[in-house]
């Protein structure tokens, strides 16, 4: 009898394990069909020479949007849980991935690639701002030269079909939008930023080579780029905003809105409605302003919050006079908190980031300031931007919370160390969920406290505004997109509750326009993250240990909220556990 049980739990365990089996090579087939089908159609590196800049067409669109749905339909049929918990991470993640995929098709958003700020022609020139310093690789960039004119063309063609179809952008959120080609419609070929891989002659190329690299550039540049960003402008200003769409809200695209509920759900992760987030929104509008009177009691301020707001948008100590004053100061903060992080994290990465200003092309329209990373194979680093555009505009007292957010411990930190990860499957090492990354970048203002920022009242309150804008976050892009909200009131409810400048106002607001359901994920994200922490501090008290909470929160790369709080009933579990046999 126990020979016939050891047989019959030996058989059990290895169906199991057959069974796993199969759920895994499945998972790991689509990955690697998605790999191969990504490689094809998005083609990378150097040695590219036929559609360097990719293809898309309508009938791309379509081969792309099929092949997504057959392999979302693959994984969704698998049990996950027969698989082990890191692969159910993959599996979950790679749904949620191919899902997005699919709705962007369905839902007709792929017609739509123009933000109040970037557009599908935003990204060009940010070849001719790489490093090539050899033959292969600058016969790569004349490639990219030679197929700007068809890529132009096939996104033209698009957006005309999402005009036709009422799917567009409201033209009053794109003012300034013309900085965005204007700036490249030069006079003279040396004007051009995309002459300027051909400037200076790489030491690795003879002087015949480069004579011939160099002719040919000279009229690609001219026909190609040039001539490109002038099709652009002739586009824009004589077919697309005369015929832009006079209503704001994404409830007014074909199918709006249940549009905007899944934008609501894919921004959060999260299975919130947008009444749900319109209702936290308002609830962190109060707290915040509690928080707030606070700072004003304590800088002694006889006023009210609008007072005090009225003061520091008005006072020039708050702004800097020159836009290397502003790169000094974010630079001299951003090295503060680097001395400061082994206090918090116990896994640094090993990528540098540096501190430049905003490109001039972009800058108008821009946010304050952002992250630009790059590959941990590159040759540049990543890059914290600073907005020098309207200096005057660029609030002194809220820069220790840009830096946080967009360098350390933010959105530097957390990307350069995901792409450390060689555990991860390829696809997680590059992919990126807004509720997770903005929620931590967010998150990572809130630890200036514990790096030792905000010494003074305006910092502190810089910080405030800064977590009280994206708490207006949840109010504004729900009322924008789902309440029949206007401009105005959305520019009156930004403006009355934060210490932003009046021109960040207003590109804040035209950005939550054209980009719907984006703004939620920062305060949710952010939410999230702290509710967890307390939920560990609170079970394990003095001997909760914070460098290893963050290592864990970082140990995935990008997750779900679902899945975070997954990971962190998991560690939490463990580290009981190790404290109960410590105490045997």
């Amino acid at each position: 009898m126990k020979l016939f049980s050891t047989l019959c739990f030996i058989l059990i365990v290895l169906g199991v394990q057959a069974q796993t089996s199969k759920e895994k090579t499945i998972m790991n087939t689509v990955m690697k069909e998605l790999d191969t089908f990504r490689s094809k159609e998005f083609p990378n590196g150097d040695t590219v020479r036929v559609n360097p800049l990719g293809s898309f067409r309508e009938a791309d669109f379509q081969r792309r949007y099929r092949f997504y749905k057959a392999e979302h339909a693959k994984l969704k049929a698998l049990d996950a849980n027969k698989l082990g918990f890191e692969d159910q991470i993959s599996w979950e993640l790679l749904l949620f991935q191919l899902q997005e995929e699919v709705l962007d098709y369905e839902y007709q958003a792929y017609l739509n690639p123009v933000l109040s700020d970037e557009g599908f022609h935003t990204g060009l020139p940010g070849y001719a701002n790489q490093v090539y310093s050899n033959m292969v690789q600058l016969e790569h960039y004349l490639a990219i030269l030679k197929a700007m004119p068809a890529y132009v063309d096939q996104y033209l063609a698009l957006i005309r079909r999402g005009l036709a179809a009422g799917i567009s952008q409201p033209e009053i959120a794109l003012t300034g939008y013309e900085n965005t080609y204007n700036t490249h419609i030069v006079d003279t070929l040396e004007q051009s930023m995309f002459w300027k891989p051909f400037q200076q002659k790489p030491l690795g190329i003879n002087d015949l080579d480069w004579q011939k690299v160099r002719k040919e550039g000279r009229e690609l540049v001219q026909n190609n780029a040039i001539g490109s960003f002038r099709k652009i402008k002739t586009f824009f200003e004589t077919e697309y905003l005369p015929q832009t769409r006079s209503t704001l809200g994404a409830i007014h695209f074909p199918n709006g809105k249940n549009y905007y509920a899944d934008r609501v759900k894919y921004y959060t992760s999260t299975q919130m409605t947008p009444e749900e987030v319109f209702q936290v929104g308002m609830q962190e509008v109060d707290r915040i302003k509690k928080e707030m009177q606070t700072v004003l009691d304590e800088a002694h301020f006889k006023g009210s919050i609008k007072d005090f707001i009225q003061f520091l948008r008005n006072d020039p100590q708050f702004y800097p006079t020159t836009g290397e004053q502003l790169l000094k100061e974010a630079s001299y903060i951003a090295k503060k908190i680097d001395g400061q992080l082994p206090r918090l994290f116990g896994r640094l990465p090993r990528q540098p980031y540096g501190v430049e200003p905003v490109p001039d092309f972009l800058a108008p329209t821009y946010t304050g300031g952002r992250y630009n990373g790059a590959s941990i194979h590159s040759k540049r680093a990543g890059f914290y931007w600073v907005n020098l555009y309207n200096l005057k505009s660029r609030t002194l007292y809220t820069l220790e919370a840009l830096t946080l957010h967009e360098a350390v411990p933010g959105h530097h930190l957390q990307t350069a160390l995901t792409q450390e990860l060689e555990n991860l499957p390829s696809f997680r090492r590059n992919l990126y969920i807004n509720a997770f990354g903005e929620g931590w970048a967010l998150y990572g203002e809130y630890l200036g406290y514990e790096l030792g920022l905000y010494k003074d009242p305006y910092s502190r309150f810089g910080r405030l505004t800064y977590e009280m804008w994206r708490a207006c976050r949840l109010v504004i892009d729900v009322g924008i997109h789902s309440k029949e909200w206007t401009r105005d009131q959305a520019v009156a409810f930004l403006a009355d509750n934060t210490a932003l400048s009046l021109h960040e106002v207003n590109t804040e607001i035209n950005r939550y326009i054209c980009w719907p359901g984006q703004a939620l994920a920062y305060k949710i994200g952010e939410i999230q993250i702290k509710r967890l922490r307390q939920k560990v501090e609170t079970a394990l008290k003095e001997q909760f240990d914070l460098r290893s909470f963050h290592d864990l929160i970082l140990s995935e790369g990008t997750v779900t909220m679902a899945l975070l709080e997954k990971m962190v009933d998991r560690y939490l579990l463990a580290e009981q556990n190790k404290l109960k046999n410590k105490g045997k």
